[in-house]
């Protein structure tokens, strides 16, 4: 076994954390790192020696020994900050003792420090959850059924197919009546997924299983197994078996959509959608599901057609996702008479914002129709229900429509919400105005603030020990972080060289930024190097900055999923096409000087060949052969509403991305106001 045994290490812990009242020592995650693996022996640990050390401060101390693979020592660790420190923190350390000794197999002492934890942390699904799979693993049938029927009361057990696996498990184990009762409820309640097939493996292995034993319901049984294991034409013919013998009236929601996910899987699914139809043309759920499948299948007529027989079963009682399919099948139908029924969505909705990403299809297809009129009237109709980013955006094309002559001009509520638009309407912005002063900036957050609150103290130890999961908890408690504080994080982020991870931190911030949190959220990374390749470029570094920004996030050796490299995410081909022009060589994308030199070299060739900015950066994203057909589609449109007719989605929001960044290194780091930095893009005064 190992512990530790330098004992010197826990009195220079000791000292660090009582000159730290908030519980934030000073030493560094390197340094625990090398005591750790100095202080490895088979000697006995010198238990009294830990109570020298900072309870609180002994849990990211347990975080980190962890991660390094140090499980007797995290266990130690963990122990000591849940016996001496209460609250939130003392909660995670509780788990954390918990998880250690269930990833170690030791269930049984797992099964006693939860059921401790359960009894001081009685609201803690997640400690009480682990006495069941505790007692599951040491076969003790019986507790687990009486443990259950405690913890299948909190409502995070209702998505927890596994608890339904340990109960037809246990309940089979010890041949107690009605065993197939649990086994129904796991198949028909929980989707195709690995308890499934858990659950398939073990009954085929039982000795004493016969599936006559479940009558109509082996057909459903072996259709879910198939389709979690993959064996999707098995899994079809089965369910198939099952709705013959069963009628859609009779089938659980669940099973639908699993029937629905199957044929999707497959790639089938005009088959699924003809199937589901047919056997459910009677049912709600059955035809919701059908014209799911149809829109995949680009049978819109067929889906519109499904989803008007579920308008009218629901008798007006939709959900908010019947209502997006119903909208967004009607927006590729016919744009006309999806203006026309918006009202009737308008007064359904439960939630506006669920509907903007479809709603902006809408509003893409009709400025790509030059329908300017439409979108004037699609605008007045969202201006009192939302959502706001697509109301910005519906007023900011009428006005812009109605000042050159398309249409008349329509008077809408003052002021923007969405920062794109607001700059470019030119509106006075205060947490952006007094940046056009260069000497009035202020440095990034570098000194850790005092922690407002367990969520900030709690992601101040996560930091300091570099624990790797910082970003996600982060995101978790969002709400609960103030600006500075999350500047502080994204530095500290950037000083490790996590860049990207600083920036999405930064972007969890869901107020009004300063001009500290504008720092953080757009960085100066890489300056001397961009500042470099922008002036050999003929490139505004600005602009250069922004595309590092949006490609990459200053990360020098990302990758993409499609093979982009680097800071300027290029694609090797692309890169040695772009090296053989320069009559150079390619030798290392993730080096930060070569992937800058390429790709400012490339940029400025997409300006040449597309013949402006605005064109180029979304040539960047979306090809210079696709971006010159939209330009030679649309070349009566000034730039800003080119950008609004770009049909993918993705190019779309690229663009005004790097439109923004722009702006924003334009005024952090140079001075330089945004209308100077918009006319680079469009060469107009907008």
């Amino acid at each position: 076994m190992r512990h530790l045994i330098v004992v010197f290490s826990f009195f220079i812990l000791s000292i660090f954390s009582a000159c730290s009242p908030e519980g934030a020592v000073l030493l560094t995650a390197g340094e625990f790192d090398d005591i750790m693996q100095s202080s490895i022996s088979s000697d006995t640990l010198p238990v009294d020696q830990i109570e020298f050390l900072d309870p609180y401060d002994c849990y990211f101390l347990a975080l980190k020994a962890s991660g390094l693979g140090y499980f007797e020592e995290a266990l130690v660790l963990a122990r000591h900050c849940w016996k001496n420190e209460g609250g939130f923190i003392g909660e995670r350390a509780a788990e954390l003792s918990i998880r250690l000794l269930m990833e170690n197999r030791d269930y049984k002492e797992a099964e006693f420090l939860a059921s401790l934890a359960s009894a001081e942390y009685p609201s803690n699904y997640n400690v009480r959850r682990a006495v069941v799979e505790a007692e599951y693993w040491q076969r003790q049938d019986r507790a687990v059924l009486k443990t259950l029927d405690e913890v299948e009361k909190y409502r995070d057990s209702e998505s927890d197919g596994e608890l339904k696996l340990f109960r037809a498990v246990s309940v089979f184990r010890l041949g107690e009546a009605g065993w197939q009762d649990e086994w129904r409820k796991l198949f028909y309640q929980v989707p195709a997924s690995d308890y499934i097939r858990r659950g398939w493996d073990y009954l085929t292995a039982a000795s004493d299983f016969d599936f006559d034993d479940f009558s109509s319901d082996a057909n459903l049984f072996k259709a879910k197994y198939a389709h979690a294991v993959g064996e999707y034409t098995d899994a079809a013919s089965s369910y198939r078996a099952f709705l013959g013998e069963t009628g859609a009236g009779s089938v659980p929601d669940l099973i639908v959509s699993d029937i629905e996910n199957l044929y999707i899987r497959s790639g089938s699914k005009l088959e699924g959608a003809r199937m589901l139809e047919a056997s459910g043309s009677d049912s709600a759920e059955f035809l919701s599901a059908a014209a799911r499948l149809y829109r995949r299948a680009g049978r819109n007529t067929d889906a519109d057609r499904c989803m008007n027989r579920v308008i009218e079963m629901h008798s007006g009682r939709l959900t908010d996702r019947e209502l997006w399919y119903s909208l967004d099948i009607k927006i590729r139908l016919n744009l006309t008479n999806a203006v026309d029924s918006l009202e009737f969505y308008i007064q359904r909705w439960d939630d506006a914002d669920f509907f903007a990403d479809t709603l902006n299809n809408l509003c893409t297809a009709l400025a790509a129709r030059q329908r300017w009129s439409s979108i004037t009237r699609l605008a007045l109709m969202l201006q009192d229900t939302g959502p706001s980013a697509v109301y910005d955006r519906c007023r900011y094309i009428s006005r812009r429509a109605a000042a050159l002559g398309w249409i008349a001009e329509t008077e809408f509520s003052d002021g923007y919400t969405e920062l794109y638009y607001r700059i470019l309407a030119g509106e006075s912005i205060d947490e952006i105005k007094p940046l056009t002063d260069i000497q009035q900036l202020s440095a990034v957050c570098t000194d850790a603030p005092v922690p407002r609150n367990e969520a900030e103290r709690y992601v101040g130890g996560l930091l300091h020990y570099d624990t790797g999961n910082v970003l996600a908890v982060v995101h978790e408690y969002s709400e609960e972080l103030s600006e500075d504080f999350l500047a502080y994080t994204a530095s500290q982020s950037a000083a490790r060289g996590e860049y990207l991870d600083s920036i999405r931190m930064m972007y969890q911030f869901s107020g009004h930024y300063s001009i500290t949190g504008f720092r953080s959220l757009y960085p100066d990374i890489y300056r001397t190097e961009i500042e470099k390749v922008s002036a050999a470029n003929d490139i505004p570094p600005q602009l250069m900055f922004a595309l590092v920004w949006k490609e990459s996030g200053f990360e020098n050796d990302i990758v993409s999923r499609s093979g982009a490299v680097g800071l300027s995410q290029l694609m090797p081909a692309t890169a040695e096409d772009v090296a053989g022009r320069q009559r150079m060589e390619v030798e290392d994308l993730t080096d930060p000087v070569e992937n800058l030199e390429l790709g400012a070299w490339y940029l400025n060739w997409l300006k040449s060949y597309v013949g402006n900015t605005s064109a180029a950066v979304l040539s960047y994203n979306g090809g210079p052969g696709r971006v010159g057909g939209w330009l030679q589609s649309w070349r009566n449109l000034p730039g800003d509403l080119l950008y609004e007719v770009v049909p993918v989605a993705e190019t779309h929001m690229y663009g005004k991305r790097v439109l923004e960044a722009a702006v924003m290194y334009g005024l952090l780091y140079y001075g330089i106001d945004a209308e100077q930095t918009l006319k680079i893009f469009f060469q107009e005064k907008l």
